[in-house]
């Protein structure tokens, strides 16, 4: 079952004994989770209780409280959390157990990652999935996030038009979460709607932190220092590393591709280039040869390794050899060499 499909689902059939929730974005698995909640509730149960199996996580727990519940007549909702989903011998013993006999006053909720193929497979899961339904609470795909924020955007009463939904899934690809509080700031906001490309531009312009997409915006038209006070700035602010290590990837992917074949405009939409986009992203690419593509990904390297490893390497001074190159590669050929000594 898709996580669209659950609110309808829950409305007509109401809490089934036994539900799963797997997916790739925790934002998605909170919101089926919230209306899990909100079912239970309107359901009459008033009492939660929430566990993650972790080295103290008894199973047992499953049966003890439903023997508990039945003595007391009271209704709970429990919720346990899988961090990897893998239950484990004795957790997939106390699942096929509680399969085989599932209580009538009491629903279990059983959360985690999205699964892989082996784990689709498994026994234990294959009882679950016979046993209720599953929701996939997977992050969409490119071509499916404009509409995706569309609908997210009704929630807070928002309109914005096609052009400044296309801005925004380039903007958060990859990062549901930062789109949700986007559009929740947008929300806040006085403006007439739809909302524009425009004032959209302007809003996150005017917030007090510069974010990582300014940054993106600094470097795609190669303005070197406004893309080094945006740098010093996220770095001032401690954003997460993983995040600038991301978008200056993203970034160097789409140039290679640029330069290694023609794409045609469904090429560049798939790699999160729209169409006002197309002329600044060609120029981009004609500004760098390839070789200034593979001298970044050798930066790129050390750059993992920096933040993954502490190889001993200085951050900051790694991010502006990459501003460097990605924005004026030819204005010192002789400092550039030394980013890769």
């Amino acid at each position: 079952m898709q996580l669209a499909q659950l609110q309808g689902h829950l409305q007509q059939q109401g809490l089934p004994p036994l539900i799963c929730v797997f997916g790739d974005t925790p934002l998605l698995i909170d919101d089926a989770m919230q209306l899990i909640r909100q079912q239970a509730r309107q359901q009459g149960i008033d009492e939660r209780q929430r566990f993650i199996q972790d080295g103290q996580f008894d199973w047992g727990q499953l049966q003890i409280d439903s023997v508990n519940l039945g003595l007391f007549s009271s209704l709970r909702l429990i919720e346990v959390e899988l961090p990897e989903a893998k239950p484990g011998r004795e957790g997939a013993e106390a699942l096929k157990r509680y399969c085989a006999e599932l209580p009538d006053d009491q629903i279990l909720v059983l959360t985690g990652p999205k699964l892989k193929q082996e784990q689709l497979k498994a026994k234990w899961f294959q009882l679950l999935q016979a046993a209720g339904p599953v929701v996939q609470a997977n992050s969409p795909e490119r071509r499916q996030l404009p509409q995706f924020i569309q609908q997210r955007a009704q929630r807070y009463q928002l309109s914005i038009d096609s052009t400044a939904t296309q801005l925004l899934a380039d903007w958060f690809e990859g990062n549901l979460l930062a789109l949700d509080q986007e559009l929740q700031k947008l929300a806040l906001m006085d403006a007439p709607q739809p909302l524009t490309p425009d004032f959209i531009t302007e809003a996150a312009q005017d917030q007090s932190r510069f974010t990582v997409f300014a940054l993106q915006e600094a470097i795609l038209q190669g303005d070197l220092s406004n893309a080094l006070r945006r740098l010093q700035r996220l770095l001032e602010e401690e954003t997460e590393i993983a995040i600038l290590n991301w978008m200056l990837q993203r970034e160097v992917h789409k140039l290679q591709q640029l330069q290694q074949r023609q794409l045609t405009t469904k090429d560049l939409m798939s790699l999160g280039i729209w169409r006002n986009q197309e002329g600044a992203y060609r120029a981009f690419a004609q500004r760098l040869q390839p070789e200034h593509v593979a001298r970044l990904h050798q930066l790129l390297v050390r750059l993992e390794f920096a933040f993954k490893r502490d190889s001993g390497e200085h951050l900051a001074t790694l991010y502006c050899h990459a501003l460097v190159l990605l924005c004026q590669p030819q204005r010192d050929p002789k400092f550039l060499s030394t980013c890769y000594g």
